[in-house]
């Protein structure tokens, strides 16, 4: 059986936006059930207005944000934020459960990689889940390597989220 066409659509429109804000939100119920769960950490989750503000902020100039559909539908969620001149960070990637293992993941990363070289980043950071073991065999796939936590991390503030995190980086050349 043939695996399904991944499109990847560059977010622009209202609709695009509530799509994307809906996938990560749906991550952000997901992690946090899972930090609970595993480490007995209560996260806040942010409210609607906050994470709209923050996928808004992934649609500046060098920031990138994408959306994933299979079959017309979304499926999954990833962005490029920028750090500063040289260092970009990978922000909000998720992709639906039920679409793991298509190639959606893969197609976003692909792309906010090649838009990183093309917006002249020199590196690319990213933070996840130490129970995300998809995401990081993904992320280690396309050459991200075990690094140190980048400056102005939105939970430096909590120690015990310091124990939940994987922080990984990708050197452009």
């Amino acid at each position: 059986m043939a695996r399904p066409e991944v499109v990847l659509r560059l977010v622009q429109t209202e609709d695009e936006v509530s799509a994307a804000a809906s996938l990560a939100g749906e991550f952000a119920e997901w992690a946090r059930g899972r930090i609970f769960a595993e480490y007995g950490i209560d996260l806040e989750l942010e409210d609607e207005q906050g994470l709209l503000s923050d996928l808004e902020g992934l649609r500046v100039s060098r920031a990138r944000l994408y959306l994933a559909e299979i079959a017309g539908a979304p499926v999954g969620v990833g962005g490029l934020k920028p750090l500063g001149a040289d260092d970009a960070e990978i922000k909000r990637m998720y992709v639906r459960p039920s679409a793991r293992g298509l190639g959606a993941g893969a197609a976003i990363l692909r792309r906010l990689i090649d838009d990183a070289h093309t917006l002249g980043y020199r590196r690319i950071h990213l933070d996840t889940g130490r129970f995300m073991l998809e995401a990081q065999s993904l992320y280690r796939r396309f050459g991200f390597v075990p690094s140190s936590p980048q400056t102005g991390w939105e939970f430096e503030s909590v120690p015990a989220m310091h124990e939940t995190a994987v922080f990984m980086s990708l050197d452009l050349g």
